[in-house]
């Protein structure tokens, strides 16, 4: 790597606002990661730099502080190649690992319905053999990357099976005939990414794009993601406590210093302390998900705990500077709004209670 994350991120925070406030795709900050190797940062060599999963939370997490959309479409594309790497043939790897390493091509999941969530049972989109092809059929929804992504990962059962065991995955390109983004969403945050629906109509999927072992790919690359979306949480927490402290240093009424009053200094010794553990949670399960062929308990309870002490910091944040903090004069309100995504992708918080809840 060129350049430190430190130093990629302060170019980063340049256009933080407008990407927010015009709803725009962060395709410069995408480029200079890619120029300078972070897009390939957790693949395993000879592809990528085979970074720990530690340091890849540590990236997102830097990421996050400057542009919490840049470090989602991070985590995303990331989460999909690692995805592929992981549980792809070689001919596979060859074919597409490359271009999402060196950021030639850009990587999206399609997993999501309306109909069963994130789930592997219960999938409505699905795919029939047909000769040397399969055809997939379906729609899938609150997909990032809609606009963006030029490969999706999209998980699809045999047209005549009910059972998640036997899902498989199609690699699909944009601009294969049948294959159409649909509908747009617009989001409270997050807003220079695209989200919304992915269209299959007798979409002619080779079999030479297709993934066997669904389970792998969806939990290798799903792990990855629960690790950048929380630190993506963290990154936003630390970044509104810096801000609030930086507020309550610098604020004064009626000659005292806001930093100064008891009120204040509880508020911002309870964030303090939810950061510090939030980061704790965070490397501890990105260390377990690396070493651990059972890691996926601990990856839980760090979505959970997580995401919605994030949501927490925050809000003492925004108590703390006052009608400052809610303005758009500061982008406290931009942090409030995207650390609510965090809490939907790479399963939702409800959905991760209730697995945790069901293997405790």
């Amino acid at each position: 790597m060129l350049q430190t994350t430190e130093q990629l991120s302060k170019k980063i925070a340049e256009n933080a606002t407008e990407t927010d406030s015009k709803g725009l795709f962060p395709s410069d900050n995408i480029h200079l990661l890619g120029r300078q190797g972070f897009l390939s940062a957790i693949l395993p060599r000879p592809v990528g730099l085979q970074v720990s999963h530690l340091l890849f939370a540590r990236i997102v997490e830097t990421l996050a502080r400057a542009c919490a959309s840049t470090a989602w479409v991070y985590t995303v594309h990331s989460a999909a190649s690692y995805s592929l790497f992981s549980a792809g043939n070689e001919a596979q790897r060859e074919r597409y690992v490359r271009g999402a390493a060196d950021g030639t091509k850009l990587f999206g999941f399609a997993a999501t319905e309306t109909g069963t969530g994130a789930g592997m049972t219960g999938l409505q989109t699905s795919v029939t053999p047909a000769g040397d092809a399969y055809l997939l059929n379906g729609v899938k929804s609150f997909i990032s990357l809609t606009q963006e992504a030029d490969i999706f990962l999209v998980l699809a059962k045999p047209f005549d099976s009910q059972q998640g065991s036997n899902n498989l995955v199609c690699v699909v390109e944009k601009g294969t005939p049948g294959f159409e983004v649909g509908e747009s969403f617009e989001g409270m945050g997050m807003r220079g990414i695209s989200w919304g629906e992915l269209l299959f109509k007798d979409c002619v999927v080779p079999k030479s794009n297709i993934i066997g072992d669904a389970f792998r790919a969806i939990s290798s690359g799903g792990h990855v993601g629960m690790l950048g979306s929380c630190a993506i949480s963290l990154g936003l927490a630390q970044a509104g406590l810096d801000l609030a402290l930086k507020h309550a240093k610098e604020r004064t009424i009626l000659g005292q210093k806001l930093a100064s009053r008891e009120g204040i200094q509880f508020l911002l010794s309870e964030m303090a302390s939810d950061v510090q553990a939030m980061r704790q949670m965070l490397y501890f399960g990105a260390e377990e998900n690396e070493r651990s062929p059972n890691a996926y308990p601990s990856l839980l309870q760090m979505k959970i705990f997580i995401t919605e002490t994030a949501v927490k910091v925050l809000d003492k944040a925004l108590r703390v500077t006052g009608a400052t903090g809610y303005s758009r004069g500061v982008p406290l309100e931009r942090y409030y709004r995207d650390v609510r995504a965090p809490m939907l992708h790479f399963q939702t918080l409800e959905t991760a209670k209730r697995a945790l809840g069901s293997m405790l």
